[in-house]
């Protein structure tokens, strides 16, 4: 397989073709790479604020986690954030403003745990086929060549064909590392979303009960047994 053959034939059109699988092999991969990366950091995040807050039976919630970061602790400080302003409120309706800002924060860290997977997407369900107009384009212009110079000798055919061809070989380069990448970053995600909302949950149901006062130097958190503090 001889892909200088191809830059070398000056077909503009099928030049174009091997560029825009290329570009998008590379993105792909950087994609792939970059989310990989991402996704290993926050599941370290999230794992270390469940060592550190959710061991217990009644796991402490502190006005500030100064070791923690990540979307968990991003769910907390919104929560904490929310409480002080509907303090004025009973418990249920409490309860009903923090599920309401918490499901919400929640679908911005949903938006942002999806960015470059509709890249993806496109990648791995455009490559192939403009891969096959590759090929397509490259055996037109292979035949073009054989009736103009009037000799159709295998010789002949079977250059232009095979390089028409790898086109096709190149689109689904392509396209199938961005398809399983696609499929395994979707359900990553969701079972992430999925421990998040747990953690949503639980503020939902606490952080109502908890009205003393809260001190950021005084990390003992109130207990709570059967409910009941």
């Amino acid at each position: 397989m001889n892909l200088g053959y191809i830059f070398e034939q000056g077909n503009m059109v099928l030049i174009a073709v091997f560029l825009l699988l290329i570009g998008m092999s590379v993105a792909s991969w950087y994609i792939i790479f970059w989310k990989s990366w991402n996704i290993r950091k926050e599941k370290n995040l999230l794992q270390n604020f469940k060592n550190q807050n959710m061991t217990m039976v009644d796991w402490p919630l502190y006005e500030t986690i100064p070791t923690c970061t990540g979307s968990a602790a991003l769910l907390l400080q919104e929560a904490y954030k929310i409480k002080a302003s509907a303090k004025a409120h009973d418990e249920q309706v409490q309860k009903n403003i923090l599920a309401m800002y918490l499901c919400q924060k929640l679908d911005n860290i949903r938006v942002k745990a999806d960015n470059g997977l509709t890249i993806l997407a496109s990648i791995g369900s455009s490559s192939p086929f403009i891969g096959l107009f590759g090929t397509v384009w490259g055996i037109y212009g292979a035949l073009t060549q054989i009736a103009a110079k009037g000799n159709a000798g295998l010789d002949v055919v079977a250059g232009p064909m095979g390089e028409a061809l790898v086109a096709t070989a190149v689109g689904l380069f392509a396209a199938i590392p961005a398809v399983l990448a696609y499929n395994a970053f979707v359900r990553i995600n969701r079972v992430y979303i999925q421990d998040l909302r747990h953690i949503a949950e639980q503020l939902t149901t606490y952080l109502p009960l908890r009205n003393e006062p809260l001190k950021r130097n005084n990390l003992e958190p109130v207990r709570l047994v059967d409910g009941v503090r």
